[in-house]
């Protein structure tokens, strides 16, 4: 089943452009990956960011990650720093069927990057290397890696990059910011086409991606992009043109269902605290956002939060 998983959902085989939800931590769990699912079956869901370390050790993390069939393709994102534990969680991953393992390189956290984990690893290459050739020798999962255009500049990215190729990487990603301006900033996508030129590997791009359209005008020569930050609430990024302009009624129904699944996953009262980061999204730039935040999060006594979201007007 892995190697199967493996080979039918490789880089290579999944048509372009690659359309990616990337991976974010605290919110693409299973419950928004199956929202995304409903809105296009192309798109390639990706795990929230773990500890490769931790998946090993925690149960609950490697609950956190299990998945449906019909998320498929879905890739595992790990940050960590020793091969090891790569090797070994890929493994058990490819055991669970998962299409693919993407290394994180690029998490700009302090705490992350002090551990020589995330972004650190870009001024270790060799290690950075060994991480790769750990996940690719295993021969069992395709092996991807998420990384930014350098520490402070690009200078360096066409080295870093093609040492992550030749080191096994099948597909990677860059962020078009430097470790030093973390999200700050607008993303530059022109060191990314440069990339390209110099890869044989599909190379997608990343970094204020606002939707489907904004995503294609961007790609250049780019094998494709991942969208981010611009898909919590708003799942209808993932569509083209008009369709991207939902009522109010298909969105509480949109907003009911992403909160049923994630009631699945999560008792009441933690899927309920978990679930404001993404109603933030779902209500901005309607009126009486706010008030509709606050009776969604009430107990539904009545049904009239449903009522009251199909005639608000935007």
């Amino acid at each position: 089943m892995a190697n199967e998983s493996s080979k039918e959902y490789s880089w290579q085989q999944i048509p372009r452009p690659i359309v990616c939800l990337a991976p974010m931590d605290g919110i693409t769990d299973s419950a928004f990956r199956r929202v995304v699912r409903g809105f296009s079956p192309r798109v390639v869901l990706f795990s929230e960011f773990t500890s490769a370390d931790g998946f090993l050790r925690s149960e609950r993390l490697r609950q956190r990650l299990e998945f449906s069939p019909d998320e498929h393709p879905y890739f595992v994102q790990l940050f960590g720093n020793n091969p090891q534990a790569f090797r070994e969680a890929s493994l058990a991953l490819a055991q669970q069927g998962v299409a693919g393992v993407d290394i994180n390189m690029g998490c700009p956290s302090r705490r992350i990057v002090h551990s020589q984990h995330g972004s650190g690893l870009m001024r270790d290459v060799q290690q950075a290397c060994r991480v790769v050739e750990a996940v690719a020798s295993t021969g069992v999962v395709q092996v991807s890696v998420k990384t930014r255009l350098g520490w402070s500049n690009a200078d360096g990215l066409g080295d870093f990059a093609g040492s992550l190729a030749d080191a096994g990487a099948s597909l990677i990603t860059i962020h078009g910011r430097t470790y030093n301006q973390g999200y700050s900033g607008r993303a530059d996508w022109e060191p990314i086409h440069a990339l390209k030129k110099r890869l044989s590997v599909p190379v997608l791009g990343n970094g204020d991606v606002q939707h489907l359209d904004d995503g294609q005008a961007r790609m250049g020569n780019l094998d494709g992009f991942m969208i981010g930050r611009a898909a919590i609430g708003n799942p209808w990024v993932f569509l083209p043109g008009e369709q991207r302009r939902p009522s109010m009624e298909e969105r509480a129904r949109v907003i009911e269902k992403h909160y049923r699944l994630l009631c699945e996953l999560r008792p009441h009262g933690k899927a309920l605290l978990e679930f404001r980061k993404h109603l933030v999204g779902y209500l901005k730039g309607f009126e009486m956002a706010k008030t509709a935040r606050v009776r969604m999060l009430r107990p539904r006594a009545s049904g009239s939060f449903w009522t009251w979201c199909a005639t608000c007007p935007p």
